[in-house]
């Protein structure tokens, strides 16, 4: 998913969010995206490289065989997601297919780097949207793939959304103040955290993207589900709490990827500009 998976061994233990159980981490996790994260690592790092004015011109060109290795990498992981073996589908093929231009973007910007034919903070800039829509097109790949087979858990709702600001702390992205008006009362969702939270992220990222400045969480419970409604903030929102969190690009392929994983979830999901919902079941009893 994110890119705090890094580093993570196959069948680890990790907590659940809220209920202090342990669920079995993906082995296939530390393989498939650690090459991936290093590579992303890699472009950030270009970026800052270039906003760094104490960082001789030279010291970058060095740095640029690395990148270009790391671009294929990229572009590896992209492909795969093109060949239609992925449980995910067309949704995987779509973000296959954005991610592989972005990794060819890439490629022109280590060229540009080379010539030295723009400003750094030109190049800079090119690197920081770069880094952004690949990471997001990547962690949309890595949810796809979690979402195939979940590690379903007991988990409150208004807890969910707090662990995906708290999960949110990665330093990628833009960091955006969510109001949050909590289900009362409160209610559990049998679901995969690290599914549902990511889930969220994006429709967040969606709805802000669509041009709500300000966005508001709202959790509400009935006895059978549970919905999330993320829309606009209005001046009556302004007693919610506020929680800051960061958010990656919603990139073109967002909405199919996202629909593809409430459906795996059975969850119900609408996204339409300035407003998007989830609403998930919630176990008997």
């Amino acid at each position: 998913m994110s890119s705090e998976n890094n580093g993570r061994k196959p069948d680890s233990q990790e907590p659940g969010p809220s209920s202090g159980t342990t669920s079995r981490v993906s082995a296939r996790a530390p393989s498939a995206w650690g090459a991936t994260r290093d590579a992303l690592a890699a472009v950030h790092n270009l970026d800052a490289l270039l906003r760094s004015g104490s960082v001789l011109y030279r010291t970058i060109l060095d740095l640029l065989p690395e990148l270009r290795t790391g671009a294929g990498v990229l572009r590896e992981a992209f492909e795969r997601a093109q060949t239609g073996d992925a449980a995910a589908g067309q949704a995987a093929r779509d973000v296959g297919e954005y991610g592989g231009d972005r990794v060819a973007e890439l490629v022109r910007l280590l060229d540009a780097t080379v010539l030295a034919d723009e400003e750094r903070d030109d190049l800079a800039s090119r690197a920081r949207t770069l880094a952004d829509e690949l990471e997001a097109a990547a962690d949309l790949l890595a949810l796809l793939e979690r979402a195939s087979d979940p590690v379903p858990t007991e988990v409150n709702v208004d807890r969910v959304v707090r662990e995906t600001v708290r999960l949110s702390g990665t330093g990628r992205g833009h960091e955006l103040a969510v109001r949050f008006d909590e289900a009362s009362p409160d209610c559990t969702l049998h679901a995969d955290p690290y599914v549902v939270g990511p889930l969220l992220s994006l429709l967040i990222s969606s709805v802000h993207a669509g041009g709500a400045a300000d966005v508001v969480v709202r959790a509400r419970c009935t006895d059978s589900h549970a919905t999330f409604t993320i829309e606009a903030a209005t001046p009556d929102d302004a007693s919610h709490p506020t929680l800051a969190m960061r958010v990656l690009p919603a990139v073109p392929p967002t909405s199919g990827a996202a629909r593809r994983v409430a459906q795996q979830l059975g969850a119900t999901l609408e996204l339409d500009g300035q407003r998007g919902s989830l609403t998930l079941p919630c176990p008997p009893g």
